[in-house]
């Protein structure tokens, strides 16, 4: 499975996509950061607010973008039959392309700590940031682009056009990010209501943001990254039968 996970990685990082999508997600978050209405230069207040309200949206976009070729690609070209054969179970090769991802993921967020170093410097006084809750937030924004990216791959099992697994992600993820969210706002019912809004990503990253790592949100974004992976399995299972 590691030298899946490298070839994956690799793959990643020796495509166009990548880069693409780090540019994208890094100017324009730091944009609205910086720049746009609300930003620091705006409002002149040393906070990342308008950063972690704005992310998720481009982890949306990000996250198919990365994962459509998973195995789209693979089903496209004739090579899943090859990777088939290979001495790894299913499970593993899904949970190898989860992991690349995860890893390219996590280099796309990591030039944003520039963004937090840089707020803390010009803090009055210096460092003076709220840092547990950005620090949450932090937590609940990657868990947001796994939640996303798992969702993906998903999608990529789901046809062998890459175009349309990318858009199968995006409806996913949209669905998962506010569409919930938006359901929980009809006369259904406070059960119902309240059941739709906690399986809203935003409604767990919003608790995580708030700079307390609750269980139960650890535990819902872990169960969905579960299911996801566990659909796209189930989905290469059936390709066998």
């Amino acid at each position: 499975m590691l030298a899946l996970w490298r070839k994956e990685v690799f793959a990643l990082l020796y495509s166009l996509i990548a880069y693409i999508t780090w540019a994208i997600f890094l100017v324009g978050t730091g944009l609205f950061l910086w720049v746009f209405s609300g930003s620091v230069v705006q409002t002149g207040m040393a906070e990342m607010d308008s950063f972690f309200s704005i992310a998720p949206w481009f982890l949306l976009f990000l996250a198919p973008a990365l994962t459509m070729r998973s195995f789209s690609e693979e089903f496209r070209t004739g090579t899943y039959e090859l990777l088939a054969t290979a001495p790894i179970p299913r499970a593993g090769i899904v949970l190898a392309k989860f992991l690349a991802v995860t890893t390219v993921l996590f280099f796309a967020l990591v030039p944003t700590f520039i963004f937090y170093a840089s707020l803390s410097w010009l803090a009055q006084p210096r460092g003076a940031l709220d840092h547990g809750a950005i620090q949450g937030a932090y937590v609940g924004l990657f868990s947001v682009g796994l939640a996303l990216s798992a969702l993906g791959i998903w999608a990529s099992t789901l046809t062998p056009h890459t175009i349309i697994a990318f858009l199968i992600g995006l409806f996913l993820g949209f669905l998962w990010l506010m569409g919930w969210e938006f359901a929980s706002e009809l006369p259904i019912g406070r059960f119902w209501q309240t059941f739709l809004a906690q399986m809203s990503l935003m409604e767990h990253y919003r608790s995580l943001s708030r700079g307390v790592l609750d269980s139960r949100d650890i535990l819902y974004f872990l169960t969905l990254i579960g299911i996801a992976l566990a659909l796209a399995h189930l989905q290469l299972s059936r390709r066998h039968l």
